[in-house]
């Protein structure tokens, strides 16, 4: 018979306030810290910037400042305005034939022919502060010279006293250029560079004063001197444009295109308008003669007369002079002659200014 051990047995109450209890009351007391003890919180992170970054360039100065900083100007919006219905300042209109300006086209360059006579180009905005004598009278001899010839009533000594003093003062300079016992020039260099010519002449008992862009030789070539007016450039001009230019054959008329070349040129011979040799033209004609296409003669002279030539010139027919038609040309006391040559094989103009009539 098998025998068992029994256990000995323990009171409950006993083991239960010696263990079990305090084992209990621990459990709790701890979950009690761990459910009311705060956690840290996480830090928060700074919110991201998604714009793009504003690039600050540094406008260069003269002096660097370490406390400046740069300034961002922000533009206002502007207020929208209403719309008005504004007449155009360039309307289109049909183009017609009107006399030009005088102040719209450049007076022509003078050719190698023409430097015997002083011209009016000396009027520019230096020339105009270029003293003159007290007393004297403008526009010597009525040859349309004005401001620019004047007659002094003092001798030549007097007059060339006071013009290598006063043109000084306002920025000129005088170089002594050829002296005789009747006439002084002087080279005259303007504030901006330009050379002028001053002459001096003796006509007892009053001295002649020219100012003028070249030489005069003497006074008798300056009382017989003709200044064209810049009325009849500005046409020709207008209505052959880049008139009277060297580098221009266009408007230039050559020797060939003449049907009489040796009554407006010194041509020794035929063959030397074969090798392209330009002859001298002959005395008398001023500037270069220019070409007009494709306007036979007759119909040139109604298209510049339309233009103002004949408002603006006395127009007389003088016949004929080298196969074409010469007319007298007068405006105050100017006068000179036109004469429209046809070209060598009548599909234009040739256009001749003569300084006097070249049939006399």
């Amino acid at each position: 018979m098998t025998k068992t051990l029994s256990l000995p047995s323990f009171p409950r109450s006993a083991i239960t306030r010696s263990i079990v209890r305090p084992m209990l009351f621990a459990a709790l007391g701890l979950h009690a810290v761990l459910l009311f003890t705060p956690f840290p919180k996480e830090k928060e992170k700074p919110p991201e910037n998604k714009e793009a970054p504003v690039k600050i360039t540094q406008l260069p100065t003269t002096k660097a400042s370490a406390k400046q900083t740069p300034k961002i100007a922000i533009a206002k919006p502007k207020p929208a305005l209403p719309k008005i219905n504004r007449p155009n300042p360039n309307p289109i209109v049909q183009k017609s034939i009107e006399p030009p300006k005088q102040q719209e086209a450049a007076p022509p360059e003078s050719s190698p022919q023409s430097q015997s006579k002083p011209s009016n180009n000396a009027d520019s905005a230096t020339a105009a502060d270029f003293p003159h004598y007290s007393p004297s009278t403008p526009d010597c001899f009525n040859v349309g010279l004005g401001e620019n010839c004047r007659v002094a009533t003092a001798n030549i000594s007097t007059v060339a006293a006071f013009y290598l003093s006063a043109p000084k003062a306002k920025g000129f300079t005088l170089t002594p250029d050829e002296e005789t016992a009747d006439k002084k020039v002087y080279s005259v260099t303007t504030p901006d560079k330009k050379t002028l010519f001053l002459h001096l002449f003796k006509d007892e008992p009053t001295t002649v004063i020219l100012l003028s862009d070249s030489k005069v030789s003497d006074l008798a070539a300056l009382k017989g001197s003709v200044n064209i007016p810049a009325d009849y450039y500005n046409l020709l001009t207008d209505l052959a444009p880049q008139v009277d230019r060297s580098d221009n054959p266009q408007t230039n008329a050559q020797p060939e295109q003449f049907p009489k070349p040796e009554m407006f040129f010194n041509v020794v011979s035929a063959a030397e308008l074969q090798t392209g040799t330009i002859p001298e033209m002959r005395p008398g004609i001023d500037g270069s003669p220019t070409l007009i296409t494709g306007q036979p003669p007759d119909v040139f002279f109604q298209t510049i007369s339309t233009a103002g030539l004949s408002g603006t010139f006395q127009v007389t027919p003088k016949g004929q002079y080298g196969g074409g038609n010469l007319y007298q040309l007068k405006k105050e006391s100017t006068t000179f002659y036109m004469n429209l040559v046809p070209t060598k094989d009548n599909t234009g103009t040739i256009v001749v200014t003569w300084l006097r009539n070249p049939g006399s």
